[in-house]
């Protein structure tokens, strides 16, 4: 007959006679049933301390990042800051960060629509700039948090990581030791995509966002990502973007419409704030500024959707005219329509897209265009030619 030690690995031993679990077994039950039950009591244990326990308060969240009272960055959660190459995605990152750690002073730059906490401690990483930029970067957050005004060469609250010249499990290693010797409520990883050496490989993209997950909520903390999307699109690149969109508390998207940025809430599991556009000054400090007017803040699709068609119009036809006029794949204007739909944008009713609150647009059916009665023909069929 096998012994409890040859039916249980040496892990499983060792637990078990730490929690002193064989000297309880019933002496009337054979080696493969106390085997079993070891095995059950194991499973318990592990799976413990991830049961959602109901009768616990439930905490409540903790906001510390916030737009317009509405929590974008909370603790133990991650964010993703995406849009095209000189989108001003840094831009945005250090107005909000350092908007939320600023002294409550009206003189200061910042963005009045962030809320402030001055108790914020913050780790900022750079993977790709030169440090004469990540110098400015350190600069722009000190002014505009009110330590400058204070005196200060650079902020007290701000942790500066320059990890440019370093492989990417290098770069990993040195924000998990960072992050081991000091706690920060926020971490930016300004280029996250550096910390991996392919963004469309599956599962080393899936396992890098894994790690973050898992890094936010055992240090408490909050983890901010920023990285590019595919030229043209909203779509963050690769599918470690795909899967920070799927991932993360907040995806805010990024784009330039001459010389304004518009910041959208492409995806919130909170409330999402209201869009807003900034410009950056002469200074190099991002100032918030009016949105740009129609229709230049519109997104493309729902340009070509109003202009083209009175904003409706049947999907087949819809995702053909967006191949032909933005060179896209099938398989990517269907998912273009998708976010669309699924940001409230455009909705949809028995195979017909429309945009939704279009002037033009009456029960998901485009306004019929009105003639008079000059301008109307009957077909007689008497010496015509069919129209149709």
């Amino acid at each position: 007959m096998l012994s409890i030690s040859q039916l249980l690995s040496q892990d499983e031993v060792t637990s078990v006679k730490t929690l002193n679990n064989i000297s309880a077994l019933s002496p009337q039950c054979s080696v493969e049933q106390q085997a079993k039950m070891l095995e059950y009591e194991l499973i318990e244990e592990r799976l413990q301390p991830y049961i959602v326990d109901m009768t616990k308060p439930l905490p409540d969240i903790e906001p510390l990042i916030s737009i317009d009272g509405n929590p974008v960055c909370t603790r133990g959660n991650i964010s993703a800051i995406c849009g095209e190459a000189k989108s001003r995605k840094t831009f945005l990152t250090t107005a909000l960060v350092a908007s939320a750690m600023a002294i409550p002073c009206n003189k200061l730059d910042n963005f009045s629509n962030v809320s402030k906490d001055m108790n914020i401690n913050v780790l900022w990483v750079d993977t790709e700039q030169g440090e004469q930029h990540v110098r400015r970067v350190i600069n722009r957050i000190t002014h505009m948090t009110g330590a400058a005004m204070g005196g200060a060469i650079v902020e007290p609250r701000l942790t500066t990581l320059a990890l440019r010249e370093l492989a990417p499990h290098e770069r990993k290693n040195i924000i998990y030791d960072a992050m081991a010797l000091r706690h920060y409520d926020i971490v930016v990883i300004d280029g996250v995509a550096d910390l991996q050496r392919n963004t469309n490989d599956l599962e080393e993209s899936d396992a890098l966002v894994d790690e973050l997950m898992k890094l936010s909520t055992q240090a408490q903390t909050h983890i901010i990502s920023v990285l590019h999307t595919n030229p043209g699109s909203d779509k963050a690149r690769g599918h470690l973007g795909s899967s920070l969109q799927r991932k993360c508390e907040a995806v805010l998207f990024v784009h330039r419409v001459g010389e304004c940025t518009i910041v959208e809430p492409q995806f919130c599991r909170n409330e999402p704030f209201e869009r807003f556009a900034f410009t950056v000054s002469e200074e190099g400090i991002p100032r918030l500024t009016e949105l740009p007017t129609e229709p230049d803040n519109r997104n493309d699709v729902v340009a070509l959707l109003e202009d083209a068609y009175g904003g409706s119009i049947e999907r087949t036809t819809l995702i053909n005219k967006l191949m032909e006029v933005k060179g896209l794949k099938k398989t990517t204007a269907h998912m273009r329509l998708k976010r669309l739909m699924d940001r409230g944008i455009l909705s949809e009713s028995n195979g017909i897209v429309s945009v939704v609150n279009s002037p033009n647009v009456v029960n998901n059916s485009c306004v019929a265009p009105q003639f008079t009665d000059s301008q109307i023909h009957v077909f007689t069929g008497e010496g015509e030619d069919c129209p149709f």
